[in-house]
């Protein structure tokens, strides 16, 4: 596999630049929305979040390992790689108590959660029309914003926080990372199949 450095360098900066600026200094939703807008503008073609990766990988070639799994999973490790960075940064590394703890492994409680599973994969259904259909970077990340708290839209960061803190909470971490991405991912599938069911109006008219 031929790795595209370019772009592994550009989710490493986006992701650097998010989780520096919007999650770790605590800034608020329309700013973030702005802020997310404006990186993905500038790191052209970068993902920067895991459920947007996840997203990408699940509507694309579920056959294709190398281009898709493989190409999209550097993508997450570089999202990781560049929160770490900023966690470090922002911390001076570590010199700067945060207070932050791993969230425990809640897939292992599923059944308490099952509401919670269905929101996000809701959510990542309406957002990845919105992403496909708007072509609009503001309209992505607002839309992203608005849906965020049924979403976990800072999965790269918790990474990041964890690598960072020596692996503490590295196994709950982890798993909550690829889940909560994988189901708004499915979302986003879901989303498209039931968008590919829908006659068109145009269909509709030519069939009359």
């Amino acid at each position: 596999m031929e790795i595209n450095w370019k772009q592994n360098m550009n989710e490493l900066g986006g992701a650097f630049m998010l989780s520096w600026v919007v999650f770790g200094m605590g800034i608020g939703t329309l700013t973030g929305a702005a802020a997310l807008a404006v990186a993905w503008m500038a790191f052209n073609g970068a993902h920067l979040l895991p459920i947007v990766t996840w997203s990408h990988m699940m509507t694309s070639d579920l056959s294709d390992v190398e281009g898709n799994w493989m190409d999209n999973g550097m993508r997450l490790v570089s999202q990781a790689l560049g929160a770490t960075l900023a966690i470090v940064l922002a911390t001076e590394a570590g010199d700067i108590e945060t207070g932050w703890a791993a969230t425990d492994m809640w897939i292992t409680e599923i059944g308490d959660n099952l509401w919670k599973i269905l929101g996000m994969i809701a959510a990542g259904a309406v957002w990845w029309q919105v992403h496909t259909r708007c072509e609009s970077e503001w309209a992505s990340a607002f839309g992203l914003m608005a849906l965020g708290s049924a979403m976990m839209l800072t999965g790269a960061h918790e990474m990041g926080a964890s690598i960072s803190s020596m692996g503490d909470g590295i196994v709950d971490t982890l798993v909550n990372w690829i889940v909560n991405g994988a189901l708004v991912g499915i979302g986003a599938l879901v989303g498209v199949k039931i968008d590919e069911m829908i006659p068109s109006g145009e269909a509709e008219a030519s069939a009359e």
